[in-house]
C-alpha cells in the first residue's frame, strides 16, 4: 500500500490507495468453509505451482499441500483433479 501510494501518480496527487485483505488472517480451512458458505465452486479453483500438461495440479508443492491440508482441515473432500 505505501510503496503504490509512493510510486504512482496516483498515490502522488493524493488520491491514495488502499487494500483490503479480509482473508489474511483466516486459516485454509477457514478460508474453504467460508467459500463453501457463499456457493463458491471450488472445482474451478487453482493452487498449484507446477501442474501436469494436462493442467492436473501436482499434488506435491507447497500450495497443493497447504490446499489439501485445508480441506482436511475443513472436513471437505478436494473436489479438482490431482496427477
Amino acid at each position: 500500500e505505501n510503496l503504490a501510494n509512493l510510486g504512482t501518480k496516483a498515490g502522488v496527487e493524493d488520491r491514495r490507495f488502499h487494500i483490503h485483505t479480509p482473508l489474511i488472517k483466516l486459516s485454509k480451512a477457514e478460508i474453504i468453509r467460508k467459500a463453501v458458505e457463499v456457493d463458491v465452486d471450488l472445482s474451478l479453483t487453482h493452487s498449484c505451482y507446477d501442474p501436469s500438461p494436462e493442467g492436473l495440479a501436482c499434488g506435491e508443492c507447497d500450495a497443493c499441500l497447504l490446499r489439501l491440508k485445508g480441506f482436511r482441515e475443513a472436513g471437505l473432500k478436494d473436489p479438482i483433479r490431482y496427477a
